[in-house]
């Protein structure tokens, strides 16, 4: 399942292309390695922040740097779902990096509440 969350009457200028490069990809990685997304968006004074949630196997705190280099592959358990392994290029979390960078902004990794990753994108408002 999913869900989003978002504020009421947020409205952000933006490259259209490029956050819609990042999402794609990052909304794409939680499916494929999680059963349950969520993804939610605020504003504060600085920042837009757009969070997304999954119940994957997360990545280990000691590669999260890591995952964002081209073709980087990660010999864990989140690597060796069969759904994976059958495909994907590596280039995921790249592209993503790199259109949030080219916004502005920057991505954070950490543990997510369901026990898998959590993606947190900063974009300066």
């Amino acid at each position: 399942g999913y869900a989003i969350d978002v504020e009421d009457s947020l409205e952000v200028p933006i490259k259209k292309l490029a956050l819609r490069r990042a999402l794609v990809n990052l909304i794409d990685n939680a499916f494929n390695y999680g059963t349950k997304v969520v993804l939610s968006v605020s504003e504060n004074k600085n920042n837009l922040m757009i969070m997304i949630d999954d119940d994957g196997p997360g990545i280990p705190e000691d590669e999260r740097n890591n995952v964002f280099k081209p073709f980087y592959r990660i010999d864990n358990s989140r690597n060796l779902d069969k759904k994976i392994t059958s495909g994907g290029s590596g280039l995921g979390l790249a592209i993503a990096m790199d259109s949030i960078t080219s916004l502005g902004g920057r991505i954070k990794l950490s543990d997510s509440p369901f026990n898998g990753l959590r993606v947190v994108i900063y974009i300066p408002v």
